[in-house]
């Protein structure tokens, strides 16, 4: 049986990311969603999350680029004199490897992440993070430790396909091959086989860039099983545009994928049945109808 997660990530981003994430659940094939507690829209987020409840969320752990949750005196190696966390996953992990960061202050930040999004009173059903970072074998560590006894939250498995696929760039995919590396060197280190995980990630390729023939395409390779499918659907508003330029991201474009009426006869024709992390915790056959 061919069970999918559509998980939108970076929901609190921007208004014009929790616009889009909101009009991908409500009319498309968007079953989940990522909230960073760092973002700009976090307050707003929260409370689109409380207006849908059946809209599963998770948190979408943030070790670069934003602002931290503590301050500058809590994590002194970890963020410069604004508070502000690495600008990009290489500069963390080059400064990692250096012996530049105390991983009790990067234990510190994901645990004041996680109380943040628990006084929201929303429902953790996930845990991923931004850049996939937390598939960091040390990072892998904090968070299966955090997260340990938590009731039915899922951590991210973001393994995915070894074959490249027509018309994805050879740097995303040389990317993705050290993804999947990381996650077989996590699964040697800390036996994850004890955290609740998904089979496996579909779309880390077109990240920010899922156009509707890339979706169809991912669909018509999904395997028998539980797998994520990961998407940014949003708004491209002058705000996001502004601060985000940088990650190349065609927020519009995926929600017009996401909400397609083809795309839902993919989902037919593939007879993929959408899920979400709560209903995959407890009863798999209640799914969303199609």
């Amino acid at each position: 049986m061919k069970q999918l997660i559509v998980n939108a990530d970076d929901l609190g981003l921007t208004a014009g990311v929790n616009r889009g994430i909101l009009r991908a659940f409500q009319d498309g094939i968007v079953t989940s969603a990522s909230l960073l507690v760092t973002g700009s829209a976090f307050e707003e987020a929260v409370a689109l999350a409380r207006q849908n409840p059946k809209l599963n969320v998770g948190l979408h752990v943030t070790l670069v680029e934003e602002r931290a949750v503590l301050g500058r005196d809590a994590l002194p190696t970890l963020v410069d004199e604004t508070g502000r966390l690495p600008r990009t996953s290489g500069e963390f992990l080059r400064r990692a490897f250096l012996g530049r960061i105390s991983w009790d202050e990067v234990e510190r930040e994901i645990a004041a992440q996680i109380a943040c999004f628990q006084e929201t009173g929303v429902r953790l059903s996930h845990l991923d993070s931004h850049q996939h970072l937390h598939m960091f074998p040390p990072v892998f560590q904090i968070v299966s430790r955090l997260t340990h006894g938590m009731d039915d939250v899922w951590i991210r498995n973001p393994a995915g396909p070894w074959r490249m696929s027509a018309g994805v760039r050879v740097e995303r995919w040389v990317q993705r091959l050290a993804l999947n590396l990381t996650c077989l060197w996590v699964r040697a280190l800390h036996s994850p086989s004890q955290a609740q995980m998904p089979d496996g990630m579909y779309g880390f390729e077109t990240g920010g860039r899922l156009t509707r023939s890339a979706l169809e395409q991912i669909l018509r390779r999904i395997p028998d099983g539980l797998y994520e499918l990961i998407c940014h659907p949003g708004e491209d508003d002058a705000g996001t545009r502004t601060r985000y330029s940088h990650w190349g991201y065609r927020w519009a474009e995926e929600l017009d994928a996401l909400t397609a009426p083809e795309t839902r006869e993919v989902l037919k024709e593939h007879r993929i049945a959408l899920t979400s992390f709560a209903a995959a915790s407890g009863n798999k056959s209640h799914l969303k109808s199609e």
